[in-house]
This record gives C-alpha cells, structure tokens and sequence, in this order.
C-alpha cells in the first residue's frame, strides 16, 4: 500500500527539483497514468490541499480532503496501486514530471511511514542520506512553486 501512496502523493503534491527539466509538463493531470486518476471525479481536486513540509531527513506530506470528496480520494489511490503495479511489472506509461522525478528519487531507496486520517493522509518519507534527503525536499519545493504557478493561472 506505501507504493501506490508515494505515488498518489508525489501526484499531489500534486502537490519537484534538482534542475528537471520540462516545467511545462511538471503537473500533467490529464495525461499521467498515476495523476489522472485525481481528475476523473469533478471537484477532488479542487476539494484536495496538500502541504508537503521539511523535516530533517527528508518530508512529510499532509493531504486533507474536504467537500464529501473523501472516497473519491481513496479511490485514486487504488487506481495508482493498479499503476505501479504495472509499472513494475515493466510496462511504459505516461508520467509527467513530479511523478518521474519522484519515482527516480524513491528508486535510490527511502524510507516511507504512511498513515490515513480522518480528512486525507499523512506520509512521511525519510533516508539517512543527506544527498537524498536533499532531492527529496527539492522535489516538494518544486511541487509547491508549481502549483503556485496553477493557481495563479486560474485567478
């Protein structure tokens, strides 16, 4: 279960970034197997904040979820389950920036603890790695300075 919620969080992190490059593509809702998933119900996202915060040996994520979009929400996560499995079975999907960024990341071994709340989910990833611990917080500073970016647009 910890998988597909790394994944459903470096989706929302949706809410990335050692210089990666194609900001454009960085958020692809549309497109990215793991993220679509989040946009197939209207108003998850919408419904959905996520705080993606530093600690000392790496960052914890904080998602709430508000509007009655609760099991709409633990729906994507199962739909992300299915893609990482297919994903390590080898099959090539469409990713968009954060989630292959973030899969590069989790690839050079973290640690995860993840937990439901009432409200979304807390998930916490670590490693005793200062290099990693670095990527790691990069990829959440991206991942907020990108959003910005989208709200903004909308306004």
């Amino acid at each position: 279960m910890s998988k597909k919620i790394v994944l459903l969080s470096a989706a929302l992190a949706l809410v990335t970034s050692i210089a990666f490059a194609g900001d454009a593509a960085w958020f692809d809702m549309k497109n990215c197997a793991m993220c679509k998933g989040l946009m197939e119900k209207p108003g998850l996202m919408e419904s959905t904040s996520c705080e993606q915060l530093n600690i000392p040996d790496g960052i914890v994520c904080l998602t709430t979820v508000a509007g009655g979009h609760l099991e709409d929400y633990r729906a994507a996560h199962a739909q992300m389950a299915d893609v990482v499995a297919r994903l390590q079975k080898g099959e090539v999907l469409p990713m968009c920036g954060s989630c292959t960024a973030f899969g590069a990341i989790m690839m050079k071994g973290v640690k995860e603890n993840y937990a439901e709340t009432e409200k979304g989910d807390v998930w916490i990833v670590t490693s005793d790695k200062p290099e990693i611990v670095a990527e790691l917080q990069g990829w959440a500073k991206h991942n907020h300075d990108e959003m910005a970016k989208m709200k903004a647009a909308k306004k």
